[in-house]
């Protein structure tokens, strides 16, 4: 079965800059899993807690108020833009983040490297179709 974490939807609890990283973490993220395409093919929906880390960040806005839900998000690593990030993700070309929250604010971050991980058990929300 394929997953992906959906951008819109998902909540951000809190972003920490260390070191030149950026660690965006999602309370919820929205993971679609299908044995199709994960968001277009049939499937499930199910919230986990995970983290984004983004390497060697360049970030162009100032940190937005978080907790927030993400309206609308994208990825894009290697000129292809990503709404439902494919899971497992591990990436060493450079990605930029592009996020906008229901409250209006925007963020954006360019990195050099990027991965996913999730930190929980995922938990059933829905059916897909």
């Amino acid at each position: 079965m394929r997953s992906g974490l959906e951008l819109h939807d998902s909540r951000v609890s809190h972003i920490e800059l260390l070191n030149g990283d950026a660690m965006i973490y999602f309370s919820h993220a929205y993971i679609h899993k299908s044995n199709g395409t994960p968001g277009r093919d049939r499937g499930t929906g199910w919230s986990q807690e995970a983290r984004l880390v983004l390497s060697e960040v360049r970030c162009d806005l100032a940190i937005p108020k978080v907790p927030n839900t993400i309206a609308e998000g994208t990825l894009e690593v290697g000129g292809i833009k990503h709404e439902i990030i494919p899971l497992p993700f591990k990436r060493r070309v450079p990605a930029t983040l592009w996020m906008v929250f229901i409250n209006g604010e925007k963020f954006e971050l360019a990195a050099q490297r990027s991965f996913v991980e999730l930190l929980s058990a995922p938990i059933y929300l829905e059916e897909l179709s």
